[in-house]
Order: structure tokens, then C-alpha cells, then sequence
């Protein structure tokens, strides 16, 4: 059994990993190439190269990487290739062969699962660098333009002082970061499983505060995931430059309805890319990412709710 042959993880960490084919497929590849590039096995296993860097970052700790960058395997990923060889399974439930994805299917979970897009940012410093100054620049102009700041999905008028609404920016994206790793972190159940001598800061490192270059990558590509908030200040922007008269004077009947209307699609299309990159670097599944960014859209609301409350009653 492949559980008396790997005794390291737990169960659940075992039934979570070999549940998903590709990363079955990514550990035998490795294995039988006993190195390969990261092209060469995208190329075999003719998957996409944002699925594959997924994959081995949730397979971190059983794949790493030699000093020419090929893919091996670490002495926990030999014995589970192992296992894998001669047959061992888990249950025969959780190593059913799913059938392959549909077109349709691939093409859906691209748009609203968009790990492919954290692929360059992670791996390419330079990608990173350039990609998350243009995304704080666009953003920083849209809302010292508008006179907006954000905190967390909503936005709020302010005084147009552009450093303010810079720093403001700056803390909401920090306040980003903060919940989403201490959300990940809970919601991961990583802190109730007790695993012999394994201590607290060992098991939080399965999720998060790994390494410092991997924390910076997550907070600089915050930038890119929130930059469709920024839809709401474009729109505004857009109406007030050019006089569109897209959103009608303040305080007349539909100006609150068509105003939410462009915030809701704001914050909708935020939605899978900040899912997306919780997935990609928390090393998390889609369904659990998603339950944290939606833990903070709740509160995002809460604070908003509250917000509105203070100002009716002046207080």
C-alpha cells in the first residue's frame, strides 16, 4: 500500500495529491526521465504551461529543481513514484481516471480560473517587476483622476491629494495580502493538525511565509490581480473626461443604481483573478481559494455596510 511506503504525510495529504491525474502524471514523467526540463514536460505531457507551474508548486516538497533547472524528484517524490510504479493506491475511488476535459471546459476554467497568467509573474522577475509597476502606475493614475480609494473590494470619495490616495492604495493592497494569507491559513486547517514533532511555523510554511522572494512575488502580483477593480475609476474617468453621461448627477434617481451597477462589474471580474493567484501561490485548490476570496468580498461588504451607517447617522 502506498501508505505504508510514505509515511511523512498524512493520509489526507496523500488522498489530496494523487486524487488529481496530472499531478500523478507530472511525478511519473519526472520519475521516469529522472530529470527533465520544465518545456520537455509540458511538451509530454501536452498540458498547458500555466496548469503544469501550478502543479509543481502544489507538488512542492516531492519535485524540486537541480542547478540546471531540470525537474527532479526530492526522496519523498522517489517514494511515491515508487509506490506509483508497483501499483499502490489509497482507495481505488480516489485514483479513478477522469475522463480529459472538454475544449469548452479548458476554455471556461482559463477565463474564470486564470492560474496561466501567474506562470510568467513567478517565474520571470523580470516579467514581475515590469508587469506589477505598469498595473500600481494605471491604477494610482485612474484614482488620484477620480479622487477614489479603495479598501479592499469597495471605493471611497476623498479629497484629490494625490499622495493620500497613493498610500491609501498602497495599504489596501497590504490589507489584501494580510487577509488573504491569514484567511488561506485557517481555511488550509493547517494549524489543527498535529503531525508528531512537526512544529507550527513548519506546517504554515506548506501555505504561506515559505521564503521571503516567495511572499514579495505574491504581494507584487496582488497588483495585477485587483488591477479589474479598477474598472469602476476607468468607467468614472471615462465619463468625467469625455462627457459621456454614462452615470447621471449625483443624488438623481439612477445615479446609485447605474454607479453600483459598474462596481458590481468591477468586483465580479476581480473575483478569479485574485482566486487564481491565491490558488497559484498558497498552493491551494480552486474551490478553497475561491472560499477565501470570498471570506474577503464579505468583509468587504461588512466594512462598506458599516461605512454607510457612520455616514447616515454622522456619526
Amino acid at each position: 500500500m502506498l501508505l505504508t511506503a510514505f509515511k511523512e504525510r498524512s493520509e489526507d495529504d496523500l488522498i489530496w495529491l494523487l486524487r488529481y491525474r496530472t499531478r500523478r502524471r507530472i511525478l511519473l514523467a519526472i520519475g521516469d526521465a529522472g530529470k527533465i526540463s520544465a518545456t520537455a514536460l509540458r511538451d509530454n505531457l501536452k498540458i498547458s504551461t500555466g496548469s503544469l507551474y501550478y502543479n509543481l508548486r502544489q507538488l512542492r516538497g516531492f519535485v524540486t529543481q537541480d542547478k540546471d533547472r531540470n525537474y527532479i524528484l526530492t526522496e519523498e517524490g522517489k517514494r511515491v513514484y515508487k509506490a506509483l510504479k508497483e501499483k499502490g493506491t489509497i482507495s481505488a475511488s480516489d485514483l479513478t481516471e477522469s475522463r480529459p476535459p472538454s475544449k469548452l471546459a479548458g476554455a471556461l476554467s482559463s477565463i474564470f480560473f486564470p492560474v496561466w497568467l501567474y506562470s510568467p509573474l513567478y517565474e520571470q522577475k523580470a516579467v514581475t517587476a515590469i508587469v506589477s509597476a505598469l498595473c500600481f502606475i494605471v491604477s494610482s493614475a485612474l484614482l488620484i483622476y477620480t479622487r477614489q480609494i479603495p479598501i479592499l473590494f469597495h471605493f471611497y470619495p476623498v479629497h484629490p491629494y494625490p499622495l493620500p490616495i497613493i498610500g491609501h492604495y498602497l495599504l489596501n493592497v497590504a490589507l489584501i495580502y494580510c487577509l488573504s494569507t491569514v484567511i488561506a491559513i485557517l481555511i488550509s486547517g493547517i494549524l489543527f493538525k498535529s503531525r508528531g514533532e512537526e512544529g507550527v511555523f513548519r506546517r504554515v510554511s506548506k501555505v504561506a511565509w515559505s521564503s521571503v522572494q516567495e511572499e514579495l512575488k505574491f504581494f507584487l502580483s496582488l497588483f495585477v490581480a485587483i488591477l479589474p477593480l479598477m474598472i469602476f475609476p476607468a468607467v468614472l474617468a471615462a465619463n468625467k473626461l469625455f462627457a459621456l453621461g454614462i452615470i447621471p448627477m449625483e443624488k438623481t434617481p439612477f445615479y446609485y443604481l447605474i454607479r453600483d451597477a459598474f462596481l458590481i462589474v468591477a468586483q465580479v471580474a476581480t473575483l478569479p483573478f485574485l482566486t487564481a493567484l491565491i490558488a497559484y501561490g498558497r498552493r491551494m485548490t480552486g474551490t478553497t481559494a475561491a472560499l477565501v476570496t470570498l471570506v474577503i468580498f464579505f468583509v468587504s461588504h461588512v466594512v462598506y455596510q458599516l461605512s454607510a451607517v457612520r455616514l447616515a447617522f454622522g456619526i
